[in-house]
């Protein structure tokens, strides 16, 4: 048995198309005669079928913009409180308190920069997915254009 929607083979007793959700008829007589056309319909069909990685690929997109804003906002606040620490250590003398004040702005940075580090890591992660996911729609156009 065929989709009437997208053409894609299921199974007999399907109520739901597992390729693209269309309700199929539960009828046996509708069932053999949409089988028996199918063929037809799949040569027709096949230019309309969706990509079915569209909507993934659009979403990790998506989300990989929002993590490198978020990086960029990170890096933003860093920078930050970087200059202040410099334009205030400069009215500091030389020695402990000096050092003192280095450390409070390293451990202040401390946070931000384990945070980064997890975008970073993320971000690596989310490109990879969207790689593999690119990689296979490339396949999948490969076979429907044959």
């Amino acid at each position: 048995m065929y989709c009437p929607a997208c053409g894609q083979n299921v199974k007999d007793n399907a109520r739901f198309c597992e390729n693209c959700g269309t309700q199929l008829q539960a009828s046996s007589e509708v069932a053999r005669e949409v089988a028996y056309e199918a063929p037809a319909r799949v040569s027709r069909q096949r230019s309309k079928v969706q990509d079915p990685y569209k909507v993934q690929i659009d979403q990790l997109k998506l989300h990989l913009k929002q993590l490198k804003l978020y990086l960029k906002q990170i890096n933003t606040k860093r920078s930050n409180t970087r200059a202040q620490h410099n334009e205030t250590s400069a009215f500091l003398p030389e020695g402990f308190l000096k050092k003192g004040f280095k450390w409070i702005e390293d451990f202040q940075l401390l946070g931000t920069e384990q945070q980064k580090q997890q975008l970073q890591d993320e971000i690596i992660r989310v490109e990879q997915e969207l790689l593999n996911l690119e990689q296979a729609r490339a396949r999948w156009k490969a076979v429907e254009q044959v």
